[in-house]
């Protein structure tokens, strides 16, 4: 019964026991999404880390897997990183049936990891030889691929002369050359460097841990941007611990697609400490502001509905808007709202501006006991919570307006766990 505890969330993945915190190295190969995953499995505090694997048909229902890198057995500190599938067997290292996957970790040095059984098992490249090793203190690889230069790029977080980033290239995914720094106040852990769509065109994006980023163009080898302040993902107070941090997008995806998803450390059980924010498809959007990523929760969520309420046309005071809810009895659920505020000269989602649209503005949550996904505007506003939660109560000072409200009862994705 450990999936059921009263706090552990039961549509985000949560390791059945032990510390988890940043997700590593998500990327999909073959139908089957991996999720790596930083791991303490005999503590609830942060210890010896492993990487922790789960997998997925569908990024909704997750099945842990044995650990995938123990520390004793693959040299090394074994911290945050990214991945890959060789689908073109660029390292040569393909022996049988399945792609290489190929996956970088280490402190102060990259080491390299790599499976021939589709993720599940990996073996150290080299005896576990540091492939390069930026000045000053330095972790968290994330490589990714570039069409134009159709060469590989890595990212790599180093303190030397100040927080910022190097990047390496390579054609093999195994001998690495330095190409550039990159120097920000702002870039502090687990970076990542994202190619995005938008009208036609592309535009990377370099993000830290903390969710800040930059938009701008990477030309194989140097990333630049004109941006002289950065922009947030996730627009809460984000640090490690916190209900939004490290996130990486899945690596592998058919056509343009991104999937990121993010490490949640402020829930705990008696077996278990953190979980995995819900995974949500980026893209990016002209606004008012300029060029922003927004963020919304990937559809998939919709094989998780059950119960369903629906009203349209509401006018409600508070003693109407606190019996509107009040016999719906749910702790797993996603709510959908377009309000009218064309009476507020201002509006604020949880303090973050959101500019309405023809007088309205459009609110989804997803609420899962102790773990809390906001967007606004289909998400230009994105807010993820470790939360205590309570009852479903709706609340107003003054006349609400509301045009649609639904209200989807979420099913629990541990079922099979009972």
């Amino acid at each position: 019964m450990a999936y059921h505890e009263e706090n552990r969330g039961q549509f985000h993945f949560s390791p059945r026991r032990g510390w988890m915190n940043d997700p590593n190295a998500p990327l999909c190969y073959r139908g089957v999404y991996h999720l790596y995953f930083q791991h303490a499995p005999n503590s609830l505090v942060w210890d010896t880390m492993h990487w922790g694997h789960a997998t997925s048909t569908d990024l909704v229902h997750w099945q842990e897997q044995p650990i995938a890198l123990d520390p004793s057995i693959h040299p090394g500190e074994l911290w945050s990183g990214g991945g890959v599938v060789d689908l073109g067997n660029h390292s040569g290292l393909k022996v049988g049936d399945h792609d290489p996957i190929i996956v970088y970790s280490g402190t102060n040095g990259v080491s390299i990891f790599y499976s021939l059984d589709g993720g599940f098992t990996f073996a150290p490249y080299d005896g576990g030889r540091k492939v390069v090793t930026p000045a000053g203190t330095s972790r968290d690889p994330k490589v990714f691929w570039d069409p134009v230069s159709e060469h590989w790029g890595m990212v790599v977080w180093s303190d030397a002369g100040g927080n910022g980033v190097d990047f390496f290239t390579s054609s093999d995914l195994l001998h690495w050359t330095f190409a550039s720094r990159f120097a920000a106040d702002w870039l502090f852990e687990c970076p990542n460097l994202i190619r995005m769509p938008l009208d036609g065109d592309y535009h990377w994006i370099l993000h830290s841990a903390s969710g800040e980023y930059y938009v701008g163009d990477w030309d194989g080898t140097a990333f630049r941007s004109d941006w002289t302040v950065p922009q947030k993902i996730n627009q809460t107070e984000t640090f490690a611990g916190a209900g939004y941090y490290a996130a990486l997008n899945f690596s592998n995806l058919d056509g343009d697609r991104i999937v990121s998803i993010a490490w949640q450390g402020e829930n705990r059980g008696s077996t278990w400490m953190g979980n995995a924010s819900f995974p949500v498809d980026l893209k990016l959007r002209r606004t008012a502001d300029g060029i922003r990523v927004v963020s919304t929760p990937v559809p998939e969520i919709e094989s998780l509905r059950q119960n369903t309420w629906r009203w349209k046309n509401l006018t409600l005071d508070a003693d109407a808007a606190r019996q509107l809810l009040s016999e719906i009895q749910v702790d797993t659920y996603e709510l959908e709202a377009t309000v009218d505020v064309r009476d507020m000269q201002r509006f604020q989602l949880n303090g973050v501006p959101l500019q309405p649209q023809d007088g309205k503005v459009k609110v989804r949550l997803l609420v899962d006991r102790d773990q809390l996904d906001v967007f606004g505007n289909d998400g230009e506003v994105y807010q993820s919570y470790n939360v205590k939660s309570g009852d479903l109560e709706l609340f107003t000072d003054g006349l609400l307006r509301i045009d649609a409200l639904t209200i989807h009862e979420l099913a629990s994705i541990w079922v099979s766990e009972r």
